[in-house]
């Protein structure tokens, strides 16, 4: 945030960019080879455009690296090793004036909430600061929801007066825009017009969750650069080097990170070997149309777990189904993530031969999409028990994909008058 650097102890200016084999931060950067590469060939050719837009999943490590180019862009490589014409000191872009990040805000935010949340970003690229993902910093067990995105006031004192400022010691003046997809739609047009006729030596990093979000105007003013999903081994690196999670733990952490490194490092184990316990029974109540059962583990799991919890939840429903499908095709049980629970896969998949698990694990992803959507967890999971009902058996799900709202009655009589 802009009203968070400092003016004091100047940096040197520098016209070259951090050098670290090719790789833009090297030390701390969680995988995303390709595009750190990709920035540094955009440094090393000195053809850096206004505006770029950072998209890929949660978690893949987008802000680290809007910060990590933004920092190697006005000479300063603190997330990286040392190189010529750079500095890795403490002014990293928290305190240097030519730097500017936004997050979006709810409503009742205060500025020592906002400035505790850049804080933790400024010691650690990959922090959870996002309001909607991690509403309370001092509760884990807070899960109100805190809708966070762009006001017009907002827009206007902070973003629009930093994108007019100019450069005081860098190459160039970078605001840094999180989430861009929560701009207000008011907003995102008065954002057009800056991007359209861009003050002198302004640039543009945004990040965004959902690209497919955004309006084509935005996306076409824009050079892209994509973040793909995190590979386990990848994520399996940062735990052990940085987190300093043993190796058996961090093996088991990223086999159910659905390349989202930020979430699982957070993850407590032995809650969610509470949470494999009761996903088995989800698994054997959604079989049996356990509907008393299904409805109270759904309940629990939407009053007692925030959205970083519930996908959690999601993604260990995912693991154990594609272990499941794993044992099925013969591989070996070493390659078994939940190889201490081979019962339960023997079990499952001794009785029920024609389960349609293909099925079950994309219906998973649809689920967090609809989650991100703020779609009521206990309808979503009541849903999946639904459906997965039927897979279970070899049977069509009683609702199509693109029908759901046929799983609520009342919508079902409207939509067919």
């Amino acid at each position: 945030m802009s009203e968070f650097n400092s003016d004091n102890n100047n940096l040197q200016n520098s016209s070259s960019a951090a050098h670290t084999g090719g790789i833009i931060g090297s030390r701390r950067l969680i995988g995303q080879e390709r595009l750190r590469r990709q920035m540094w060939r955009i440094l090393e050719e000195d053809r850096i455009s206004h505006a770029y837009l950072i998209s890929g999943h949660p978690g893949s490590g987008k802000k680290a690296l809007a910060l990590a180019f933004a920092e190697a862009i006005n000479g300063v490589d603190h997330l990286g090793e040392p190189a010529p014409g750079t500095r890795s000191d403490r002014r990293s872009w928290y305190y240097h004036p030519d730097i500017h990040v936004y997050l979006p805000l709810p409503s009742n935010v205060t500025k020592e909430e906002l400035r505790a949340r850049v804080e933790l970003l400024a010691e650690d690229p990959y922090e959870i600061v996002d309001f909607s993902m991690r509403p309370s910093l001092t509760s884990q067990e807070d899960s109100k929801n805190r809708r966070a995105f762009y006001s017009v006031d907002y827009f206007n004192a902070e973003v629009r007066r930093a994108a007019y400022l100019r450069p005081n010691e860098g190459r160039r003046n970078i605001v840094i825009i999180t989430n861009i997809e929560s701009m207000r739609k008011e907003v995102v047009n008065s954002f057009l017009k800056l991007l359209e006729e861009p003050g002198e030596n302004v640039m543009f990093l945004l990040t965004t969750d959902n690209i497919n979000s955004l309006l084509p105007t935005v996306i076409s003013r824009c050079q892209l650069l994509a973040c793909q999903p995190l590979l386990p081994d990848e994520i399996l690196h940062g735990l052990i080097k940085y987190d300093g999670i043993s190796e058996k733990d961090a093996r088991f952490l990223s086999r159910i990170a659905g390349g989202n490194y930020s979430y699982t490092r957070f993850y407590d184990l032995e809650t969610l070997q509470d949470n494999r316990e009761d996903i088995i029974r989800f698994l054997r109540m959604s079989y049996t149309m356990d509907v008393g059962g299904i409805l109270d583990i759904s309940q629990k799991w939407q009053s007692e777990y925030n959205k970083e919890g519930q996908l959690a939840i999601i993604n260990m429903i995912e693991m154990f189904l594609r272990d499941i499908a794993l044992y099925s095709a013969g591989a070996d049980e070493e390659i078994i993530t939940n190889s201490d629970r081979m019962d339960v896969i023997r079990n499952f998949c001794a009785s029920l031969e024609d389960a349609r698990i293909e099925d079950m694990i994309e219906t998973l992803e649809e689920s967090r999409t609809l989650l991100s959507q703020n779609v009521q967890p206990r309808l979503l999971f009541t849903v999946l028990a639904n459906r997965f009902s039927a897979w279970m058996r070899g049977s069509d799900a009683a609702v199509a994909s693109g029908e759901p709202w046929k799983h609520m009655p009342a919508l079902s009589n409207i939509k067919s008058i």
